[in-house]
């Protein structure tokens, strides 16, 4: 299952080229700022991941390597199964099984990881230096993708849902060249970066309960399994530590 990046990439690189302290990281849910134990979840699946990973050419042209994109996806969702959230528990019980779900829930589903591209955009944009028009919203985070994933709580039992989508890009050895000689005439060339956005819903409102990002500039390699899980590590920091045990996306019932 894949989904557009779209403006969300777009975002992403801005991000990275003013500078990854820029931007807030994490963001949780008004609500939960107002009582922790309101938006309690007892199981937490990881829904299917959309994370690319490209190399870039000589002349800064991006190309994704599928076996790459593959490879990332796995050590991406191995280091997030692995990964303790603040209350010691694991951050997600086990990745939801799509294969369960009927041709109409699947469609549902990916339109949903899609719109979390536009909301996940929308929230690192707003946060921007120049939007401060907007910056009431890192404290009033109130984003919600409907209530259009309950059918994932009334029919599988399961509370909310971990969505992860990245990029990855790496230079070329061109591009390492042409760095290397830009550098010698004062030229900055951009380089490879490493890029993943996460968010936590609460599939019976559909609300975002906690939203978090982690950008590398070319020290981290996410088809490396040691330095996914230290990216990761770090993006999960801010987890609310929200329990998450056992179950599967299965019929209730089955």
């Amino acid at each position: 299952m894949r989904y557009a990046h779209g403006w969300f990439v777009w975002v992403m690189i801005a991000m990275v080229l003013a500078g990854c302290e820029t931007v807030p990281s994490a963001r949780v849910h008004y609500s939960l700022k107002q009582d922790p134990s309101s938006r309690s979840l007892e199981q937490v699946v990881l829904m299917p991941l959309d994370v690319d990973v490209y190399e870039m050419s000589a002349g800064g042209l991006k190309e994704e390597v599928p076996a790459w994109s593959d490879k990332a996806k796995a050590n991406v969702r191995n280091a997030l199964l692995i990964s303790k959230g603040t209350g010691g528990k694991c951050c997600v019980s086990r990745p939801v099984d799509t294969s369960v779900l009927t041709p109409e829930q699947r469609q549902t589903l990916e339109e949903h990881l899609a719109l979390f591209d536009l909301l996940a955009a929308n929230a690192l944009w707003l946060a921007f230096p120049d939007n401060t028009a907007w910056h009431f919203k890192n404290e009033h985070f109130d984003y919600t993708l409907g209530d259009g994933l309950s059918f994932l709580k009334t029919e599988y039992g399961v509370d909310g849902g971990l969505i992860v989508m990245g990029e990855d890009v790496v230079s070329s050895t061109g591009r390492k060249l042409t760095a290397l000689v830009g550098a010698a005439f004062g030229i900055v060339v951009p380089m490879g970066h490493s890029f993943l956005a996460v968010g936590l819903v609460d599939f019976a409102s559909g609300d975002l309960l906690w939203m978090n990002h982690e950008i590398a500039a070319g020290d981290a390699d996410l088809r490396d399994s040691h330095s996914c899980q230290t990216m990761v590590r770090r993006l999960m920091e801010g987890y609310p530590g929200l329990q998450a045990s056992g179950g599967s996306v299965s019929r209730t019932g089955e």
